[in-house]
């Protein structure tokens, strides 16, 4: 008896390790079966996000008014596509006006850099001849790998654009899952925690709905506390740009306040196209510009953030870079946003499980 069970173990040594090795040797296989089981999910993991937002004001209109929650919803609903119909007939023409003046002002900006080069070229005349040849050759030689190099940044740029207009996609999904799981909640959470205690166990299922309670504390305040100080960010920068006098002022504070929802990465990803365009406007104003951004996104750190998103989750800023280079590598914009409040989670519960472990030693 004592030899079977010797035997039974090794066998089951033996298939795990084989498994395993399996895994490892086709990783690449197995992560992108991942990446697709992530992109499916990834609106109702967004719904779950939007719901922690929506269910205190939901709550909040029936309990003060005493309707019916589905009413509640559809006061909810209405209110928000009265303000994004608002936001999109009062600022969509400016903005689509800004970006074609933008394109149309583009040969303008490539005479401007013509005439820079040519400047650059009448300084170099004093320049040894063997020298200016040196370095033509050695610039004409590079110029496949540079060639290369456009065409792949040239890639990555429809492909980003195709990830946003699928994530906008999603989007719209997940407001309609979520509208379901705010009208049905009692019944869903009775189910799911029905179903957890006769799968895995009473302990199993406390467990989990003791994260989904921290899940519920601190991603939706998070996210609730991100938007107003992004938006309150965007004010802020539109309202300067257009006192310094930079053009598209409306169209640089929408897109400084969305890439501020991207934590650290964002408001340089929102500060690069505003510089560049500017130094093409006025070399002054983009200085300025750059200089009052700058200051705008200091004080947000300093001010702004800590009183509206408070710090619920405490991450360092090692974490958060590190959380939003990983969301961002593997699942590009929703990963970024999504995976600074799932890595502040983690840590919660890594504090927890070192605690306990740290009693019973202390015991």
């Amino acid at each position: 008896m004592k030899n079977k069970k010797i035997n039974l173990s090794l066998v089951l040594t033996l298939v795990v390790s084989y498994i395993i090795i399996k895994l490892i040797d086709n990783y690449q296989y197995f992560l992108g079966i991942f990446k697709v089981l992530f992109s499916l999910l990834t609106p109702f993991v967004i719904a779950f996000v939007l719901a922690y937002i929506f269910t205190p004001i939901v709550s909040f209109l029936e309990n003060k008014f005493k309707i019916k929650r589905i009413f509640a919803l559809c006061i909810t609903y209405g209110f928000l596509l009265l303000i994004i119909g608002s936001f999109i007939f009062v600022t969509v023409p400016i903005l689509i006006s800004s970006l074609a003046d933008i394109i149309s002002q583009v040969p303008l900006y490539a005479e401007k850099t013509q005439t820079f080069l040519i400047q650059i070229g009448d300084s170099l005349k004093n320049v040894d001849p063997n020298t200016l040849k040196s370095v033509g050759d050695k610039l004409f030689s590079a110029m496949p790998q540079i060639s290369n190099l456009l065409i792949g940044y040239l890639g990555q740029v429809f492909s980003t654009t195709f990830s946003i207009s699928k994530f906008i996609v999603q989007f719209v999904l997940a407001f309609i899952i979520c509208f379901y799981i705010i009208l049905e909640k009692e019944d869903f959470f009775s189910f799911y925690k029905k179903m957890l205690s006769i799968i895995f166990g009473q302990k199993f299922c406390d467990l989990t709905l003791d994260i989904g309670s921290t899940l519920n504390e601190n991603i939706g305040k998070y996210f609730t506390g991100k938007i107003i100080d992004s938006a309150i960010v965007g004010l802020i920068s539109g309202i300067g740009l257009q006192l310094i006098g930079s053009p598209y002022s409306l169209l640089f504070g929408v897109l400084m306040g969305v890439t501020n929802l991207i934590p650290y990465f964002g408001p340089v990803i929102g500060m690069t196209p505003v510089v560049l365009i500017n130094i093409f406007y006025n070399p002054s104003i983009a200085i300025f510009s750059l200089v009052y951004l700058m200051l705008v996104q200091q004080v947000e750190i300093a001010f702004i953030e800590p009183k509206i998103v408070g710090g619920q989750l405490g991450l360092s800023p090692f974490l958060t870079i590190l959380a939003v280079t990983i969301g961002g590598g593997f699942f590009g914009i929703p990963g970024m946003i999504l995976s600074v409040p799932i890595m502040g989670v983690i840590k919660i519960y890594l504090n927890k499980f070192f605690d306990y472990k740290q009693n019973q030693l202390n015991i």
